[in-house]
């Protein structure tokens, strides 16, 4: 279920060791169109979470 939020996107500051990772991550092969971003990396990375998340429940 998808819900509109009257809030904006709000910056999120991530930990530098982590950024880079992911930077090192998404530029290897086919993570590069799979993940064009550090953003789009974790936006899908922490909704496949939360779904893990609910069926467990």
């Amino acid at each position: 279920m998808v819900t509109k939020s009257n809030q904006k996107d709000i910056p999120v500051k991530l930990d530098i060791e982590l950024k880079e990772r992911i930077e090192e991550f998404i530029s290897k092969g086919e993570n590069r169109f799979t993940y064009p971003s550090v953003k789009n990396f974790v936006d899908k990375s922490v909704l496949s979470m939360l779904k893990e998340v609910k069926n467990e429940k």
